[in-house]
């Protein structure tokens, strides 16, 4: 009974760390100090990266999961979108209306 409790909290661990080594965060998280010394395009671009991956992780954990390429070129349209968004706010554009 032991041996095979003990058999599957291996797996588990071993899948978990499978997992996270697969799907490493692109996200520095720093510190108050160092976020106020971050320039403007440097403070956007965190922020950016931040959303991206908080929905791509969102996303892998309540699906099936993505493999590596498909998870890392989903995070990538993910980023277009918004640098797109951004750049719509920018010029005081309407987003399109489907």
């Amino acid at each position: 009974m032991f041996k095979r409790f003990a058999l599957a909290m291996m797996l588990v661990l071993s899948l978990t760390s499978f997992v996270r080594a697969d799907f490493p965060s692109d996200v520095t998280i720093l510190d108050k100090p160092a976020i106020t010394k971050l320039t403007d395009d440097q403070l956007i671009d965190a922020y950016e990266n931040t959303v991206v991956e908080l929905d791509a992780s969102k996303l892998f954990h309540t699906t099936s999961g993505f493999s590596p390429k498909e998870y890392k070129d989903y995070k990538a349209l993910l980023k277009y979108r918004l640098q797109l968004l951004v750049e719509i706010h920018n010029r005081n554009l309407e987003i399109p209306q489907f």
